[in-house]
């Protein structure tokens, strides 16, 4: 049976696509620069070289206390995905939201870090519209086309790590909060999936400004039809707090033969 279809948002009041808005602030920002120059401890195992492989300030230890030998479930890529070669790490480009520093680990089944794996993430803004399609569809537009705000591809270290600053997502009908996610090895894709977040998190960040003005979410983790249990899956993030935003971590389970 095909996996659902992510639908499309519901049409929102207001274009998000401008430029302006708050950056990352504080620690959130911290090694979360993009900067080819951008520098880290490497940590016991944080072999960081390797052409195109930016350094990370979060290392093997950061992610030792969550579930570390689950494949992720395969779930629906949905209509936003825009394949391209965007390696960067700050992908807000001055959009309004709670910052969110994104950490993620790629291991195999094994618990071995997959090294040189290529993480793409992308997600909705604050009133829950994607760059590059028309606010509240999935269809490209031409207003919209060059649009990349949101969406970024980082090489994983020897660790297997890769970080993104962004901002936490928005809602938009039928879906729970998410951040699409995919996972490639030597030019293959071997993961595509969605994270999720704790519910009691996100009430919090959407009770306060921007979120507060696009209405109250409709769907939560448990009623959305793609997420399932993410928390038994090991696809929900474990956050914290990180200065004035959130930290959010997870490991990604991939089979490097699929």
């Amino acid at each position: 049976m095909e996996p659902p279809v992510d639908p499309a948002p519901a049409a929102s009041s207001r274009r998000t696509f401008l430029t302006g808005g708050v950056a990352l602030v504080g620690a959130v920002l911290a090694g979360c620069s993009g900067d080819d120059d951008a520098s880290g401890g490497a940590g016991e195992d944080g072999d960081r070289g390797g052409d195109g492989v930016e350094p990370t300030t979060l290392t093997a230890d950061d992610f030792a206390a969550l579930d570390a030998c689950l494949l992720t479930p395969e779930q629906t890529e949905g209509p936003f995905y825009l394949p391209g070669d965007l390696v960067r790490r700050d992908i807000t480009e001055g959009l309004p939201g709670r910052p969110l520093r994104l950490g993620i680990r790629v291991v195999d089944a094994a618990c071995q870090p997959v090294a040189g794996a290529v993480v793409d993430v992308w997600h909705a803004d604050v009133d829950g519209d994607y760059s590059g399609f028309a606010d509240g569809s999935g269809s490209a537009e031409d207003a919209a086309a060059g649009t990349t705000f949101l969406r970024g591809s980082q090489v994983a270290d020897g660790a297997g790590i890769v970080e993104f600053g962004t901002v936490y997502p928005g809602w938009y009908q039928g879906r729970a909060v998410h951040i699409h996610v995919k996972a490639h090895l030597d030019g293959t894709t071997v993961l595509t999936s969605q994270l999720y977040f704790s519910e009691d998190v996100t009430d919090e960040v959407h009770a306060r400004e921007p979120y507060v003005a696009h209405r109250t979410r409709d769907t939560r983790n448990e009623d959305d039809p793609i997420a399932g249990n993410p928390q038994a899956a090991g696809n929900l993030l474990a956050t914290s707090s990180a200065g004035d935003g959130v930290l959010g971590l997870v490991v990604l389970g991939v089979d490097p033969e699929a």
